[in-house]
């Protein structure tokens, strides 16, 4: 039961993490709608960027990748969670993409295009939100139901290993040209 509480706990914290992220990018589209003049293309590119490498490649890849098999082979009554979550996740692909295009018009031709640009990314965003919630609400719950304590030790387990993978790895040690290795370690821990 620890590894369900981990896994769960790991997971709450990303959407929070996430909906930080698609709080601040709202708040700065939501403003500048009202003065596309004022658009920075590229800092709403940035926090794009930065919204979407945690959201998709990490947060909805642990649930795809792990979570979600592991619910829908519990054999239970699930499929309307699931094929919700995966219409959203669609629908957020295409957003992306057309988000990701005004983007570059908007790069190109200024404030002419900020209106849509920034409706692009309010939408995309609201559907962020819409699957954060139906995670949250549906999925989870759902989860913690029909999962057995040997697969949230899995789940865990692979949970780890992608958190792993996301930190760097570590630095070798500076070494003095007539050290080796082997020294250069033990002068560090006898400091």
């Amino acid at each position: 039961m620890l590894t369900a509480t981990y896994v769960l706990l790991t997971l709450s914290i990303e959407q929070k993490k996430e909906r930080h992220f698609i709080s601040r990018l709202l708040q700065y589209v939501q403003a500048k709608a009202r003065k596309p003049q004022e658009i920075d293309p590229a800092f709403i590119e940035s926090q794009l960027e930065e919204l979407t490498r945690f959201a998709e490649a990490r947060h909805q890849h642990k649930l795809e990748a792990c979570l979600m098999p592991a619910v829908r082979n519990a054999g239970c009554d699930c499929g309307t969670v699931l094929t919700d979550l995966e219409s959203l996740t669609r629908l957020g692909s295409a957003m992306l993409a057309t988000v990701r295009k005004c983007l570059r018009r908007a790069m190109r031709r200024g404030a002419t295009r900020g209106k849509l640009l920034c409706r692009t990314v309010d939408l995309y965003c609201q559907n962020l939100l819409k699957r954060l919630d139906k995670e949250e609400q549906e999925l989870l719950p759902l989860a913690q139901k029909v999962i057995s304590s040997e697969e949230w030790f899995e789940i865990g387990s692979m949970f780890l290993a992608e958190d792993g993978a996301q930190i760097e790895p570590p630095r070798t040690l500076p070494t003095h040209p007539h050290m080796t290795p082997m020294t250069a370690g033990r002068s560090l821990s006898a400091a």
